[in-house]
C-alpha cells in the first residue's frame, strides 16, 4: 500500500508541473502581439530613452525584430529603419517628430526631418499603432525607395506633406487619420502596386491624395474632405490605376485628373459638396467641382480612362467639368442628382450618360433603385442618401450598389411617395400591388412650385420628367421602365448644362500653381509600369482566433485522462496480473 501511495504521490507532483507550465504559456501569450521565435526579438520602448538610444536600438536589432512603444509621448523622435522591423503601439503613443536632422539621416544623406524613414533595407517593415506630430517637421512618415511596407492604424498630423511614398512597391496605407499638412495629405510619386484604403484624410492645405507617376495602385474607400485643394490629384501619368469607393467632399475640387491615363478607372466614388474658391491657386474656374480634367489630361483608344458609377451631386460649379481645349471625353453612367438633361450641370465638353431614379415594390417594401441609360437596373454604386416622404412621412434613403430600401408599404392601398432630386420633389404614384414593380409616374412635382408636367401611360412608350414621349422604353400597365430620357439638344444619349460659356473658361488651369508631383518628392525614380495585370491587393495576414490558438484547456484535459488512465490502471493492476 505504500507503494501505491508513493506512487500517487509523484503522480500529483508531476500533474501540478504541467499545469503550471500550461498557465506560464497562457500568460506569455496575453502578454505579446508578436511571439519572438528564433533570432526574432520583442523589445519595449520606453520615453525615458533618447532619439539616439532608440536610433542604436533599431540599427543593432535582426531583420524581424517588434518594437513596441508603451509609453504615452515621445519627444524629439526622427527614425531611420534600415532594417526589416516591426514598430507598433497598443497604447496610443505620441511620437513628436524632431525639427532637427538626425545624426543617423545626415550619415546618409537626408537632409529633411521626419518621424519615421523606411529604406530600402527596412522592406517589410511594420508601423502601426502610433500617433505622429510633425508641426515642426517636412514629414511624417517617409517611405523610400522599398517595398512590402505597411502602414496601418496610425494618426498623422502636421508636416509638409504627411505621408510621402516615393519610388516604391507594394506599400500599403491602410486605415490611418492624416490631416493638417501644410501640403498635401499624402503624396504618392512613382509608385507601384500599392494599396491606399480607409483612410480619412482631411485639412490639408493641399490635395488630400496627389499622385506623380503610379502604376497599378489602388485608392479605395476612403474619406476625403475639407482640403485646401483637390480630394485627388493625378499628375504626369497614371496607368492601370483604380480610384474606387471614396468619400470626397468640401474640397476645392472632389476628383482632379491632369495626367495621362492608361486603362485607369474611377467607378463608385461619392464627390459632393466640393466648393468654389475664387482666390485659389488653380484659379476661380477651375474650382467647385466634383470632377475635373485639367489640360494635362490625356487618354484615348482602347486604354481609355472609364468613369462610371460615380454619385456627383451638389457641387458648387458643375458636377463634372472638362479643360476648355481639351478634346471631348464622354463619361460612363453616373447620377448627377438630376432626372432634367438640360440640367445635369456637366458642361458641354463632356458627354455625360443620363441614369434614372425608379421606384420598386419587393415583398410590399418600397425601394428606389438607379437605372442606367438603357433602363437596367445597375448593381454597383457610390453609396449616397436622398429623402423620401411617403403618404406624408419623411424617410433617409441610404442607396448602396444602386438600390434603397425606404420602408413597408400596405399592398391594398395606393400611395403617393415623393423622391428629393436637386432639392426638388418628384412624385411617384405607387399604386396597390399589381406585379413585382410598383408604378411609378415621372410626371415632375415641386414642392417649391408644384407644376406638374403631363402624366399617365402609353402601351408605347414612358413619359419622361417633362411630359414628352420616350418610345425607347416599353411600359408595363403604366410602369416607368427607366428608360434614357432624350435631350433635345444633344445626342439623344446625353445631358448638359446649357449655361456653360468656354470662351469664358480660360483661367489658370492649376499647372503653375500645383505642385504637379514634385512638392518635396526628393530624387525620383523612374516609375516604369509593372508587368502585372491588375493592380496590386496586399492580402492580410493569416490570424487565427484565440479560441482556436489557446490550446490550453485540451492540453489539461489531456493530461488529466492520461493520468486518470494511469491512476486506474495502476489499482486493477493485481487483478489483471491474477
Amino acid at each position: 500500500m505504500n507503494k501505491k501511495v508513493s506512487y500517487l504521490f509523484f503522480i500529483s507532483i508531476l500533474l501540478l508541473f504541467l499545469l503550471n507550465s500550461v498557465n506560464a504559456m497562457d500568460s506569455q501569450d496575453d502578454n505579446m502581439t508578436i511571439i519572438s521565435s528564433g533570432d526574432n526579438n520583442y523589445q519595449t520602448i520606453s520615453s525615458d530613452l533618447s532619439n539616439d538610444d532608440i536610433q542604436l536600438k533599431f540599427d543593432n536589432a535582426n531583420d524581424g525584430d517588434t518594437f513596441e512603444f508603451t509609453d504615452k509621448e515621445y519627444k524629439d523622435i526622427s527614425l531611420v529603419v534600415d532594417k526589416k522591423l516591426n514598430i507598433i503601439s497598443k497604447s496610443n503613443s505620441v511620437v513628436h517628430a524632431s525639427s532637427q536632422v538626425s545624426d543617423k539621416a545626415k550619415s546618409m544623406g537626408i537632409d529633411k526631418t521626419f518621424g519615421f524613414y523606411f529604406t530600402s533595407n527596412g522592406a517589410g517593415s511594420v508601423l502601426s499603432g502610433i500617433t505622429i506630430i510633425a508641426s515642426n517637421s517636412d514629414y511624417g512618415i517617409v517611405v523610400d525607395d522599398t517595398k512590402n511596407i505597411k502602414i496601418n492604424d496610425n494618426k498623422v498630423t502636421g508636416g509638409t506633406t504627411g505621408v510621402l511614398i516615393k519610388n516604391s512597391d507594394k506599400i500599403t496605407l491602410l486605415s490611418n487619420d492624416i490631416s493638417k499638412a501644410n501640403g498635401n495629405g499624402v503624396q504618392l510619386h512613382d509608385v507601384k502596386n500599392s494599396l491606399v484604403k480607409g483612410n480619412i484624410i482631411s485639412y490639408n492645405k493641399l490635395s488630400g491624395i496627389e499622385t506623380s507617376n503610379i502604376y497599378y495602385c489602388n485608392i479605395t474607400n476612403n474619406t476625403i474632405h475639407h482640403n485646401g485643394l483637390n480630394g485627388i490629384s493625378t499628375f504626369n501619368k497614371s496607368s492601370n490605376t483604380l480610384i474606387n469607393g471614396n468619400d470626397i467632399y468640401e474640397n476645392t475640387n472632389g476628383v482632379y485628373i491632369n495626367s495621362t491615363s492608361t486603362n485607369d478607372i474611377v467607378k463608385s466614388n461619392s464627390l459632393t459638396y466640393n466648393r468654389k474658391d475664387p482666390r485659389s491657386s488653380m484659379g476661380g474656374f477651375e474650382t467647385g467641382n466634383g470632377l475635373l480634367f485639367g489640360a494635362g489630361f490625356k487618354s484615348k483608344g482602347d486604354t481609355i480612362l472609364k468613369v462610371d458609377y460615380n454619385y456627383l451631386a451638389h457641387n458648387e460649379f458643375y458636377q463634372a467639368k472638362n479643360y476648355w481645349e481639351n478634346e471631348n471625353f464622354e463619361l460612363g453612367q453616373n447620377w448627377y442628382n438630376s432626372n432634367d438633361p438640360s440640367n445635369t450641370f456637366v458642361c458641354p465638353r463632356l458627354l455625360a450618360s443620363l441614369m434614372k431614379l425608379d421606384t420598386l415594390s419587393v415583398s410590399n417594401t418600397l425601394t428606389l433603385q438607379l437605372r442606367d441609360a438603357s433602363g437596367r437596373a445597375v448593381n454597383e454604386f457610390a453609396t449616397f442618401q436622398t429623402r423620401v416622404n411617403v403618404d406624408g412621412n419623411m424617410y433617409t434613403a441610404t442607396f448602396v450598389n444602386g438600390r434603397a430600401t425606404v420602408t413597408d408599404l400596405d399592398p391594398t392601398v395606393d400611395h403617393n411617395v415623393e423622391i428629393e432630386i436637386a432639392n426638388e420633389f418628384y412624385r411617384y404614384d405607387v399604386q396597390r400591388a399589381s406585379g413585382e414593380k410598383g408604378n411609378a409616374e415621372d410626371s415632375k412635382t415641386s414642392t417649391s412650385d408644384s407644376q406638374s408636367g403631363s402624366s399617365g401611360s402609353s402601351e408605347s412608350g414612358t413619359s419622361d420628367v417633362q411630359g414628352n414621349s420616350n418610345s425607347q422604353g416599353s411600359s408595363n400597365g403604366g410602369n416607368s421602365s427607366g428608360s434614357h430620357i432624350a435631350n433635345s439638344d444633344q445626342s439623344g444619349n446625353y445631358g448638359t448644362n446649357s449655361s456653360d460659356i468656354p470662351a469664358q473658361d480660360t483661367s489658370d488651369n492649376g499647372n503653375d500653381a500645383l505642385s504637379n508631383g514634385d512638392v518635396n518628392a526628393g530624387n525620383s525614380g523612374s516609375g516604369e509600369a509593372s508587368e502585372e495585370g491588375k493592380a496590386y491587393e496586399i492580402v492580410p495576414p493569416v490570424t487565427t482566433s484565440k479560441e482556436l490558438t489557446n490550446t490550453s484547456g485540451l492540453v489539461v484535459l489531456s493530461i488529466l485522462s492520461i493520468m486518470g488512465m494511469l491512476i486506474y490502471g495502476y489499482w486493477r493492476k493485481d487483478e489483471f496480473e491474477e
